[in-house]
């Protein structure tokens, strides 16, 4: 889809005329006439990047990517992280992937599981999508750092532990360096 088409949609979801528009776009100090708006709309030209900001400013348009380019984007990170016996952390590369709207909302990157230590809930391969956050609760799934391994696992109380049976839980010692990476959402 077109700006101009996209720019008309979003200002029809704001439910706003185009002489609205005018005079809010006045009031952040951008001086434009109906009839400029109407050319934007039309793909005839277009806003400058200040009027756009605005524009998404005043529609409420929350993630201008998505609405815009009709896209979402997230990491994916090179170094799987392990679902068995620990994968050393490496210097973060990734490569970008488009994703869908199955995607939780949530997600700010995706890593690949690498094991069988979280089977039958997450198989060796399978890309998983965190929530960058530095906490998690008792029982909550996630991407920790332990000793410079990163694992994917259940943290449970004083240990991480696996889904799959076969694997005994890592117990987290006083002298143990854990970082947690997120929160696995999907």
């Amino acid at each position: 889809m077109n700006l101009g088409k996209k720019l008309l949609e979003v200002r029809e979801a704001a439910n706003l005329s185009r002489m609205q528009l005018v005079q809010l776009l006045r009031q952040k100090g951008i001086d434009v006439k109906a009839y400029t708006i109407g050319k934007w709309e039309t793909g005839a030209s277009k806003p400058t990047v200040e009027t756009f900001l605005a524009i998404c400013d005043i529609c409420r348009v929350m993630d201008i990517r998505q609405t815009f380019a009709g896209k979402r984007l997230l990491r994916v990170y090179d170094t799987p992280v392990s679902a068995g016996i620990g994968n050393y952390l490496d210097d973060g590369a990734h490569e970008m992937i488009e994703v869908d709207n199955t995607v939780p909302d949530t997600a700010d990157y995706a890593v690949r599981v690498s094991g069988d230590s979280m089977m039958p809930r997450f198989v060796d391969q399978q890309i998983i999508f965190v929530h960058e956050q530095p906490t998690l609760d008792e029982g909550e799934i996630g991407i920790f750092c332990f000793n410079n391994d990163v694992y994917l696992k259940k943290l449970g109380r004083g240990c991480l532990i696996s889904l799959n049976s076969s694997y005994e839980p890592i117990p987290i010692c006083e002298y143990d360096d854990v970082r947690i990476f997120g929160k696995v959402v999907g």
